[in-house]
């Protein structure tokens, strides 16, 4: 450790022994985190809030820029001879990881073969691998290698799938050095950072605090700043009583603090607001509740939800209205502008009766459930359908972990679930969700014409005709009324005067590249 970084380091620690507030070190901005990270592991699923800080750490073939876009990352070209079937990548050249090891196309192979066989569970990426040629046998045990992947020089990349996919490219593959497992053995990422990205992950303590400092070699130029300090404040009044102090120099907001702060004069000139690429809406588990195999039940709870209350009261006009299953302008995708039935009580209330339920007569009762950043909307969602329907409604928020085991495992009935795109392209936000093979369907429906617009859009290179596809695709889902798409808020953060260059792009990740202190 460098002498002065030592130094520093001595004088937190005797600060912290006499309870001495300690200022943030020249060159560190200080932020904040609404929750805990769930992992660091770039193996595992991320979820949003940890994925913000890995994507600070690794890279892959491309990145999300601040409109949605992609842009180049690790890979400077690709091209493919075949309409998809078979892709040659170009890796940058100038590139190490934090280790110092340079990255070449052998990490790439070792990243997805570990994806591929990781114990007890495939790697997050799995998914977006099965199509490669030779990733059956390998999780199978059958082969040893990764057959469809051929490396010509250690910077060049042929990848052979069994089907043309024309967004292979854009999947959020995050690579890994691969010495780090060989150093640390297998829990590497607990002792070391093993990404190529602008900044080091050097500490993470559960609950409290995550480390990042600037990877002076990183190829896109050193980070403006020596550090970013995350202290995990997940509840708003804390927050607020840090920014207040001076003791942050960004600050995130939680969804159920937007409303309060952006309607406070003495933040006028600190708000900056993103827009987010996520879907948002309330889930129908039909196996859990049989009322909802009933298309018409299903309908009066989308006419009995009033969309348009919400973004200008709970969202205090800082969310998208949108009328489906995508978020409008994702990799240049416009949806139809055909909008959701509006707000209907009185339809959502003779449906209802045509159904043999008039006035919520023989529903059993529910409960909205969530994770702590939709409790406000729960509640309010709640109260509309018990007002509208007769049905009475209530309200389970769980801490986040346990939130998503149930809606895994199929246990909630009726949820509010939201999927931020990993990369630009619709079908990130139709196929993750209601694909029959995703392990993010977490509505557990299942329906074999869907599965075949989203394998059929996968192979096509042609935007246009994919875009046809994905219309269809959207289509259907509101045909059959399986969700009610809810308004998607936008990121909000306040921002301390002379701070510039923070940007939380679409994708969640809370950039820090380019951030400056004043």
């Amino acid at each position: 450790m460098p002498l002065l970084a030592a130094l520093r380091l001595l004088l937190t620690v005797l600060a912290i022994a006499a309870g001495v507030a300690v200022p943030a070190m020249a060159g560190t901005l200080r932020a904040s985190l609404s929750d805990d990270l769930t992992t660091i592991d770039p193996f595992a699923f991320p979820g949003v809030i940890s994925s913000g800080v890995l994507r600070q750490v690794y890279e892959g073939f491309t990145a999300i820029d601040a409109a949605g876009d992609a842009v180049p990352a690790l890979a400077t070209r690709w091209e493919t001879p075949d309409g998809g079937r078979t892709w040659r990548f170009a890796l940058r050249p100038d590139v190490r990881f934090h280790s110092g090891r340079p990255f070449t196309a052998a990490d790439v192979l070792w990243t997805w073969e570990h994806h591929l066989t990781r114990k007890p569970q495939p790697g997050y990426s799995a998914f977006y691998l099965r199509g490669i040629e030779g990733a059956a046998a390998l999780q199978q045990g059958t082969a040893t290698a990764l057959s469809g992947v051929a490396i010509p020089d250690p910077h060049t990349l042929v990848v052979r799938l069994t089907e043309p996919d024309a967004l292979f490219p854009l999947y959020p593959f995050l690579f890994v050095d691969r010495g780090m497992e060989a150093e640390f053995g297998p829990a590497w990422h607990e002792r070391a950072s093993g990404g190529t990205g602008p900044f080091r992950l050097v500490s993470w303590r559960h609950g409290e605090s995550v480390r990042l400092e600037a990877h002076a070699g990183y190829w896109d130029g050193a980070p403006a700043v020596d550090a970013v300090s995350l202290v995990v404040l997940p509840d708003p009044n804390t927050l607020m009583a840090r920014y207040d102090a001076g003791e942050l120099d960004v600050a995130p907001l939680p969804e159920n603090a937007v409303r309060t702060v952006v309607r406070q004069p003495r933040y006028d000139g600190q708000i900056a607001a993103f827009a987010r690429a996520q879907v948002r809406y309330l889930a129908l588990n039909q196996d859990l509740y049989p009322p909802f195999r009933d298309r018409r039940v299903r309908e009066a709870f989308g006419l009995a939800l009033d969309r348009v209350a919400t973004v200008n009261g709970l969202h205090a006009g800082r969310a998208a209205l949108t009328n489906g299953f995508v978020t409008p302008g994702l990799g240049g995708y416009r949806p139809d502008a055909v909008p959701l039935p509006p707000f209907d009580p009185g339809r959502a209330k003779a449906l209802l009766a045509e159904a043999g339920h008039a006035g919520g007569r023989g529903l059993p009762p529910l409960q909205v459930a969530g994770g702590p950043n939709v409790r406000e909307e729960a509640t309010y969602f709640a109260a509309q359908l018990t007002a509208v329907l007769g049905i009475p409604v209530g309200v389970r928020i769980q801490e986040r972990a346990a939130f998503v085991a149930a809606i895994n495992e199929g246990r909630e009935a009726l949820f509010i679930n939201g999927w931020t795109a990993d990369f630009p392209d619709p079908m990130d936000q139709l196929a993750t969700q209601w694909h029959s093979a995703s392990p993010t369907n977490r509505t557990h429906w299942r329906n074999p014409d869907f599965d075949r617009l989203m394998e059929r859009a996968r192979g096509l290179a042609d935007p246009d005709a994919r875009d046809a596809l994905y219309r269809d695709a959207e289509a259907m889902l509101r045909e059959e009324a399986v969700a009610l798409p809810l308004p998607t808020p936008q990121f909000v953060a306040l921002v301390r005067p002379g701070v510039t260059g923070v940007v939380i792009r679409p994708d969640g990740t809370t950039d820090y590249h380019a951030a400056r202190l004043p």
